[in-house]
């Protein structure tokens, strides 16, 4: 039986990406796959590999990755969330592959009935602890992102965790917080996870392992776009404005929300343009505005 080769296996300093991919070893057998914009997680255990999704933009490449490390075979799946960009390779993974996601999960998959989407073969409800081989992987639930539910991964041994969709190591995160569906929960993601023992954080995006700084960074920046959307909102003359549109109630309340979105992205743009993460220019937009929608009809 030949050795693993670990050609693609790139230490945290050098990101070569000329073979389409990379891999990073976060601990001993488990590792991060990622093609410069899409990563995930894959773990060798003694009696099987254990993947976390299938990203569309990897699937080309998890194969030869996972035989680049060892000669186990990929015997269960992990589904975070319901989304295809995440899960739209699972149908190229081959048959007789346990699948395991979370019941809200489930069932939003059972009502899309996809094929390249495979129905789960084990679900848990809340949380579950998984002992296979020499690996103890606990999976539970939150809605940080999905309105199906998101499957959060933590290996307490290894101390890593993974939240598909929550950061960018980086960057300030995606269009509308990751196009988060739900903005309470996910402004109170950052907390619930620093409380877990961690050293290693994937989030489903770009070449590098985030730590505990990136996660109370974003936190911090995240926190940031409430405070400064909740000020500038509460602070705006309503009916005042409101009365300026007397004609079109929804067009005074559409004036109110751009009014607070202009400003806040200039305050915020201020503060954070200059570093330590990229992306204000592409994104803060966005957040101010789907933060003003929470905050006056939500908070």
């Amino acid at each position: 039986m030949s050795t693993p080769a670990r050609v693609h296996v790139q230490p945290a300093e050098t990101t070569d990406l000329s073979a389409g991919f990379l891999t990073r070893e976060l601990s001993p057998g488990v590792f991060m796959i990622s093609n410069g914009n899409y990563q995930t997680l894959f773990m060798t255990t003694g009696e099987g590999v254990v993947l976390l999704d299938a990203p569309l933009p990897l699937i080309e490449y998890l194969h030869e990755a996972i035989a680049d490390v060892t000669t186990e075979k990929v015997t269960t799946m992990i589904y975070s969330h319901g989304h295809t960009d995440h899960i739209g390779g699972a149908f190229r993974m081959g048959d007789g592959i346990e699948i395991i996601a979370e019941a809200g999960t489930a069932e939003f998959l059972r009502e899309k009935q996809d094929p390249a989407r495979p129905l789960p073969t084990t679900i848990y409800d809340k949380e579950t602890t998984l002992h296979i081989g020499n690996r103890e992987v606990r999976l539970f639930r939150d809605g940080f992102h999905s309105a199906d539910g998101d499957t959060v991964l933590y290996l307490p041994n290894e101390k890593v965790m993974v939240a598909i969709d929550l950061l960018a190591h980086g960057w300030v995160p995606l269009l509308d917080f990751d196009l988060s569906e739900n903005i309470y929960s996910y402004m109170g993601a950052f907390d619930r996870f620093l409380a877990y023992d961690f050293d290693s954080f994937l989030s489903g995006h770009t070449a590098d392992v985030a730590s505990r700084d990136d996660v109370e960074l974003t936190r911090r920046y995240v926190l940031d776009v409430y405070a400064t959307v909740k000020r500038l909102h509460d602070e705006i003359n309503t009916p005042e404005l409101l009365a300026q549109h007397r004609d079109s109630e929804q067009a005074g309340i559409k004036f109110v929300i751009e009014e607070v979105v202009r400003r806040a992205t200039a305050e915020l743009t201020q503060r954070w343009a200059d570093g330590p993460m990229k992306g204000v220019d592409l994104w803060t937009e966005s957040h101010t505005r789907a933060m003003v929608l929470y905050v006056r009809w939500t908070d």
